[in-house]
């Protein structure tokens, strides 16, 4: 019962969000976004250590402030626009949508063996999962379950309305393979850091990022077409963009495999990023897993 009225709650919530204009939602969200910037500063400590390592021999120390406001900015806009989403019917989403290379989904799919939509957290990226849906397609997303099942029940309603079948992370793989198999699209993210134990590390802006192996496993497994896909915001408007598909890369020895296959995946990744600094989540601690077989390497390292 408890869950159910917080659950009202949070669609109340919603519903009000849903109402601003505009104008007033951008200028809350400056200000939350410039308190959020000052207040918190482990994350906007994270987001300037990972832009220095990124783009500091690029752009100086002021420029990599202004990213990293335009980043908090960002995120604190986006949720003015998730509950805009609340309200949603399909000719709005594509009202606010541009398509931009759906040929290499339409190729990808044709070949039968099922497509992955590869992607990120650049932009919006709540609204790639309907903007696929509107696409005349009938995709799948994997998501991980959150902790708090009022939000859970919310986010999952909001991300399925359209058309989108939203797939629990834990458990997914034997749902995953019967969805590809019969040529189905499911889409996913791949730029979140990872337990040693999960994953491999790849080069992700010149550093080691301990990056979740299951995605290529899966591509060897089911042969499934990687198609790399972006949302990006581009003034009152957003663009979904498809790009060309992943070659898959065999070499006969599995271990290579994943991590020269996982290597061009997050390539991939980078080179979204690249175009758009401003809208990735770089608030996220992308390197806090070590390889410590690097580590141990170092003169000055405890053996």
């Amino acid at each position: 019962m408890k869950n159910l009225i917080i659950y009202k709650i949070l669609c109340l919530i919603m519903l009000l969000i849903s109402l601003l204009p505009r104008r007033s939602a951008r200028f809350i969200a400056d200000i939350l976004a410039l308190l959020w910037f000052d207040i918190d500063t482990r994350h906007r400590n994270i987001a300037l250590d990972n832009l220095r390592h990124a783009f500091g021999k690029e752009l100086s120390e002021p420029e990599l402030h202004a990213v990293a406001k335009k980043i908090f900015n960002n995120t604190a806009f986006m949720l003015f626009e998730i509950g805009w989403s609340y309200r949603y019917t399909k000719s709005d989403v594509s009202r606010i949508l541009s398509i931009e290379g759906l040929e290499h989904i339409k190729t990808a799919c044709s070949r039968g063996k099922g497509v992955l939509s590869l992607s990120c957290h650049l932009g919006n990226w709540e609204l790639l999962v309907s903007g696929i849906a509107i696409t005349g397609y009938s995709p799948y997303a994997i998501y991980r379950k959150l902790d708090f099942p009022p939000l859970e029940k919310l986010m999952l309603a909001m991300r399925q309305k359209h058309g989108t079948c939203m797939i629990p992370l834990r458990g997914a793989s034997s749902k995953v393979d019967e969805i590809l198999a019969s040529g189905g699209i499911v889409g996913t993210l791949l730029d979140q850091n990872v337990d040693w134990y999960k994953g491999v590390f790849v080069d992700f802006f010149g550093r080691p990022a301990c990056t979740n192996s299951g995605f290529a496993k899966l591509v060897l497994r089911t042969r499934a077409s990687v198609v790399p896909t972006c949302i990006v915001r581009d003034g009152k408007r957003h663009i979904i963009r498809f790009m060309p598909e992943i070659p898959l890369v065999l070499t006969g020895d599995r271990i290579k495999d994943i991590e020269i296959n996982t290597q061009n995946y997050v390539s991939s990744i980078e080179s979204m990023v690249r175009q758009y600094p401003e809208q990735w989540f770089w608030v996220h601690n992308r390197w806090k897993t070590k390889n410590y077989s690097l580590l141990s390497q170092k003169p000055d390292a405890v053996v």
